[in-house]
């Protein structure tokens, strides 16, 4: 029988060893393998649900939308949490710092909010702050204002307006926030930062307004991909430097690169090590990452299959600090061509690893081929220019820094007058989804409309329509998100239509200011969004123009183009 002297000493061993257990257990929870380890995160967002794969990855989390207004308070003084607080739930289980997004911000602000009185409204905003900081008091950062230089609240005037500073509004949202956030590190958050110094100089003003009055404690970057993709290096890195002077950390809020597995790749590597390894960015969250699950279609970095993209296998290894031995990438696979009125359109697979391609034409089948197009960075490519009635025979090569791959297998097409590929002139519309989600809250689609002909386009003479059925009786909000011509110089609207899988149509039109397109040349990317003003979801899937298998462009004869009035381009349902 153990003294009492021993029972204590064997009771204080097994204590020490059920907390050290403990102590292990809750270590190895919190010790997930994800990708970066330090002083700095990696995140990324979650939505409905916590993917069984993201601590893999990621070691911080932002819910998508779930705790943006418009998401909790749908309806007035009924708050739902639940979608909230599985992403912040996750966080605290498992270690990771969960940012709110978003206190105030114009868009995915309820729609009750903008029939009530100002002091309703101011009423309201004061509730709805409170309420989300007494839900979410452990929030390490919180978005108090999203994108106050695009997006106003439409109660703005309602919490200060613009007042004495420009940006009373702003101040007055940070001061409720502080007093309602007394333990979270308050942000600040807008896009078209990073590649355009003009507008960082705006958003440094306000910014400094708040740290005056010590209500800010950091700067959050949006890095989408209309904004990132083809922006130089010296742009950003010069950003950088002018918020760096306000001796504020930055934190990239929203990071998104598109394109296929090779362009992806590429942008990946110019772009993420600039901002890693910038010593006053304490964080990068990236904006989705689960292919069928990213709000735009081709920036996902993990197939639905579990595989891994490219990009994200190179990102593993830049952030473990190995290497490995390049190698040139394989011969393209699924080359297809579609003949036209004096055009071939191909279009083909990436290649893994392949920064670049050849398109090669021969009018001899096996060749000998000449060099048609060099340095193509899509999976898609239009021979203009060619004889009606010939018979043209392409192949592809895919390149990067390593070497050149084989030719892909040879595919043949014989342009003929009348056979345009789904419309009739010179202006082709070309199409891709940006999130091929069919059931969700928005349709997404990116148009480029070329120019084949040998004389330029006025684009005010144009419009573009696209066809879908609404699904329910809600007005429609249009959104131009981003447009190489200048989103000021795009508008849209709807009207009804009858027809296959159709029941309204959105046209888009230019002003005069979007100026020309050139002989042989194109629009670029007209990013564009629509959304009901209820925020009810679509059922795009039985939608004439949608697609959600074109993740890159092709051209699209279910979207039509009118010039003067008359299709020039396309069919109607």
């Amino acid at each position: 029988m153990l003294s009492v002297k021993s029972k204590s000493i064997h009771l204080m061993l097994a204590f020490a060893m059920v907390v050290s257990s403990f102590l292990f257990v809750t270590s190895a929870q919190k010790a997930h393998a994800s990708l970066a380890s330090g002083s700095k995160f990696l995140g990324n967002v979650i939505g409905s649900s916590v993917p069984s794969n993201f601590s893999t990855y990621w070691n911080q989390i932002t819910p998508e939308n779930a705790t943006k207004w418009g998401s909790v308070e749908g309806t007035r003084n009924t708050m739902n949490w639940t979608q909230g607080d599985t992403a912040y739930n996750y966080a605290k289980t498992n270690g990771m710092p969960f940012k709110f997004h978003t206190l105030v911000w114009g868009s995915q602000e309820p729609s009750w909010i903008s029939s009530l009185s100002a002091a309703d409204q101011k009423a309201e905003v004061i509730e709805w702050i409170k309420a989300a900081g007494t839900h979410y008091s452990g929030a390490e950062y919180v978005d108090v204002v999203n994108e106050p230089l695009h997006a106003k609240p439409s109660f703005r005037n309602a919490i200060g307006g613009d007042g004495t500073t420009g940006w009373d509004w702003v101040i007055w949202s940070f001061e409720q926030a502080r007093t309602a956030f007394p333990n979270s590190k308050l942000l600040i958050n807008e896009y078209g930062i990073l590649n355009d110094p003009t507008q960082a100089a705006n958003y440094v003003t306000i910014i400094n307004l708040l740290k005056s009055r010590g209500l800010i404690d950091g700067i959050g970057l949006q890095g989408h991909y209309f904004n990132l993709n083809d922006v130089s290096v010296s742009t950003m890195n010069s950003v950088l430097s002018t918020l760096t002077a306000t001796g504020l950390p930055i934190y990239i809020s929203e990071l998104d690169l598109t394109g296929d597995d090779a362009t992806q790749l590429a942008r990946y590597k110019e772009k993420f090590p600039i901002l890693w390894e910038n010593p006053n960015i304490k964080g990068i969250t990236l904006w989705g990452y689960t292919e069928g699950q990213t709000w735009t279609s081709d920036s996902y970095l993990v197939h639905s299959n579990g595989t891994e993209r490219p990009a994200l296998t190179w990102l593993k290894q830049y952030l473990s600090g190995s290497t490995t031995t390049p190698t040139a990438p394989a011969a393209p696979t699924g080359l297809t061509a579609t003949a036209g009125n004096a055009q071939v359109s191909l279009s083909w697979t990436a290649s893994s690893g392949a920064t670049s391609y050849t398109v090669k034409r021969a009018t001899t089948s096996g060749g000998a081929y000449t060099n048609v197009a060099t340095n193509v960075t899509s999976t898609s490519y239009t021979n203009t220019g060619l004889t009606n009635g010939t018979t043209y025979y392409y192949v592809v090569s895919a390149a990067n820094s390593t070497g050149t791959s084989a030719n892909s297998t040879q595919v043949s097409a014989t342009p003929a007058a009348g056979s345009t590929g789904g419309g009739t002139g010179t202006l082709v519309a070309q199409y891709k989804v940006t999130n091929s989600n069919a059931t969700d809250n928005q349709i997404y689609a990116t148009f480029n409309i070329k120019n084949t002909g040998t004389s330029a386009v006025n684009l005010s003479s144009l419009k573009l329509r696209y066809y879908f059925t609404k699904d329910s009786s809600a007005a429609l909000n249009f959104y131009a998100d981003y447009a190489q011509i200048g989103t000021s110089n795009v508008s849209g609207a709807f009207a009804s239509t009858t027809g296959t899988n159709a029941d309204t149509y959105l046209e888009i039109s230019f002003n005069a200011n979007a100026g020309s397109i050139a002989a042989g040349g194109q629009t670029g990317d007209i990013q564009i969004r629509v959304a009901k003003s209820d925020w009810s979801n679509f059922n795009e899937s039985n939608d004439y123009s949608f697609d959600g298998t074109k993740t890159a462009f092709a051209d699209w004869s279910k979207v039509t183009i009118l010039q003067s009035g008359t299709v020039v381009w396309g069919s109607t349902p």
